[in-house]
């Protein structure tokens, strides 16, 4: 991917003012090296500032204080603009970065050459090189002295920052905290369990064995209970028949004996008939009281005036948004559809039409009636009745007892008995197996067959979600090893080959003394040397930065700002000897006081060097003036390094 800068256009931008800067040889083609000569107060901090912003779109971001200082002194203009041309892959870009100044907002624009249209809203750089372009990449061309020396500060971890930037690896780091995110989302997702081990993952399935362990207990102890209620009841038949038997074997009662049994029969069918017709009365809510009713018939006459449910769907709006146009002929587009898509919120899904239909016909001409309460007092009266008779029979047997029938009085005793043991025994049959919601209340899984079906329910579940976190934390440990590794080892082969070109081109520059790169690890380590001088330092950098660009495959320009501000005459010459070799276009911002000894190379290269001189003269516009000779000649009213 190459990308060239072709020229800089500022409107009302602090120290430049108003100035429109080409960076063309010939068409379309910038020269290999720009030196732009602007003395302090003129805007080299400014411009460095606004072309990172160009590339990396941070102005978004700005606070208004912040643009607004860049409003040149003394002027009142609403508006600035700072205006780049680039060449990417051949295609011309016109990045605008316009500044309101009243607003105190930033706003970018876009053209491309070719298209249709004119200016874009937006930074609209291609998407190949949209994502590469982060703050910490764009200030490694557009290039700051601090950093060069960082690179080789013990205390910086900038070199192998740089590395990473530039060759892409810190997107391997992004991607492990992507999956460290998404463990976590899933990890807090999980409403059922906490368990991320495989030690919470063996306790969790040792309590679902335990818990499957009483369920097989529990089951065992209702087959038990049925049975021997079974055999229970079994006896209770036989004595109540024994006794039957006993008491007809006295002529004096047989008569009354029998016509009980018989009331008896009759009773219990009577009893058996009124509860099964009072259950189903009960399911009409009609028939419970007159209040319930009269809100029923107030419900069934507004469902009929405002005639719920509406007949058209959900699901028919859906469908028709899915349609390239409407039953009348209309098309249907992107805003028609988003909008039929809303507005079928406004209805029943079909499923739900169909449910209140049900009820509206259940509730629709229906009235309160007595027949509850008739039922009700029906069986009122036989159990009333069946109290009767059982007193009746409780006579006769106490009157043969004191006549002195021990039989049939261990008979009695016997009975009494079993009552007791069945009644205790259908209690215990009704706590295993209720599903009651009242009863359940105040059981526990361990006495209680339902619950603990349920229990073993609950566990499988978190089993099945603790399972799956797992595996998912597993994977997740996996990749980013692999990720580390494969970042690693990359980064071990590139420091290894930047090493050996930047030592190259350190031998090139710095003839008087043996100095090497012995190391790249976080920064550049010297080879048996604790430091450099200021000048050794940035040759060194320039050095490293130009070997990484070397082996990249991306061919950007670099922008540098006083690059041979702290070097001596000597290391001046030699490090604008080599510059040109590292970079494939270079924009140099520089004074006047930093000219002697780094620009006499250049001046022997006059064909593909631009020689820029930005002058601000008390009271006039500033200009830029093209030319080695007024390049050469002229001298601010500073001549320091900035």
């Amino acid at each position: 991917m190459k990308i060239r800068i072709l020229g800089l256009k500022y409107e009302n931008i602090r120290g430049v003012n108003n100035l429109d800067i080409s960076l063309e040889k010939n068409k379309n083609k910038p020269f290999i090296v720009t030196l732009t000569m602007m003395p302090n107060g003129t805007g080299k901090t400014t411009t460095i500032t606004l072309l990172r912003a160009v590339f990396d779109g941070q102005a978004k971001n700005w606070d208004a204080n912040i643009i607004r200082d860049f409003r040149p002194a003394d002027s009142n203009a609403p508006n600035g603009k700072f205006s780049v041309k680039l060449l990417i892959e051949e295609q011309v870009y016109h990045i605008i970065l316009n500044l309101d100044y009243e607003k105190g907002e930033a706003k970018y624009q876009t053209s491309k050459v070719g298209d249709v249209g004119g200016l874009d809203d937006g930074l609209l750089l291609p998407s190949t090189i949209q994502d590469m372009l982060t703050q910490e990449f764009v200030k490694r061309f557009i290039f700051d002295g601090e950093l060069a020396k960082d690179i080789i500060d013990s205390n910086s971890d900038e070199a192998e920052k740089a590395i990473k930037y530039l060759y892409k690896l810190n997107r391997l780091e992004e991607l492990r905290y992507r999956i460290n995110s998404i463990v976590n989302e899933a990890q807090l997702n999980s409403q059922k369990t906490s368990t991320k081990t495989d030690q919470g993952l063996k306790v969790l399935k040792n309590q679902r064995d335990a818990v499957q362990k009483t369920l097989l207990k529990l089951k065992a102890r209702q087959k038990e209970v049925e049975a021997e209620i079974q055999t229970k009841e079994l006896r209770h038949g036989q004595i109540e028949i024994d006794i039957s038997q006993k008491l007809k074997t006295n002529d004096s009662i047989r008569n009354k004996v029998e016509e009980l049994e018989s009331e008896k029969r009759r009773n219990k069918a009577e009893i058996d008939n009124s509860t099964q017709s009072f259950i189903e009365k009960m399911r009409n809510p009609y028939v419970l009281s007159p209040q319930i009713a009269q809100r029923l018939e107030k419900l069934s006459g507004k469902m009929e005036y405002l005639k719920l449910p509406r007949t058209t769907s959900k699901q028919f709006f859906q469908e028709l948004a899915e349609s390239d146009s409407c039953i009348c002929g209309r098309e249907i587009r992107r805003n028609e559809k988003e909008v039929i898509l809303k507005k079928s919120e406004d209805y029943l899904a079909e499923d739900q039409i169909g449910v209140i239909n049900a009820v509206k016909s259940a509730i629709r001409d229906r009235r309160y009636s007595q027949s509850l309460n008739e039922e009700k007092e029906i069986l009122h009266r036989e159990l009333f009745e069946r109290q009767r008779i059982k007193t009746e029979w409780d006579r006769l047997q106490i009157q043969l007892e004191e006549a002195g029938d021990f039989e049939l009085q261990n008979l009695k005793e016997e009975l009494e008995e079993l009552k007791l043991t069945l009644e205790k025994l259908t209690n215990e049959h009704e706590k295993l197996t209720t599903t009651d919601t009242t009863h359940l209340q105040n059981l526990d899984y361990y006495e209680n067959i339902p619950l603990c079906e349920k229990k073993i329910e609950s566990i499988e579940d978190r089993l099945m979600e603790a399972t799956n976190t797992v595996i998912l934390v597993k994977s997740a440990e996996k990749i980013k090893k692999y990720l580390r590794s494969i970042e690693n080892k990359t980064l071990v082969k590139l420091k290894e080959r930047i090493k050996n070109e930047t030592n190259e081109k350190i031998s090139k520059i710095i003839k008087t003394e043996s100095i090497y790169v012995g190391d790249i690890d976080r920064h550049v380590k010297l080879k048996d040397k604790s430091g450099a001088s200021a000048g050794q330092t940035l040759a060194i950098a320039y050095s490293f930065l130009g070997s990484m660009f070397d082996n990249s495959t991306y061919q950007l320009p670099f922008v540098v700002d006083s690059p041979a501000g702290a070097l001596d005459l000597d290391v001046r010459r030699q490090v604008s000897a080599i510059l040109p070799n590292l970079f494939k276009q270079m924009i140099v911002f520089i004074t006047s006081g930093e000219r002697e000894g780094f620009t006499e190379y250049f001046c022997d290269k006059n064909e593909d060097v631009q020689f820029l001189t930005i002058v601000k003269e008390k009271g006039k516009p500033v200009v830029c003036m093209d030319g080695i000779d007024y390049f050469i000649s002229f001298q601010d009213s500073s001549g320091v390094t900035v």
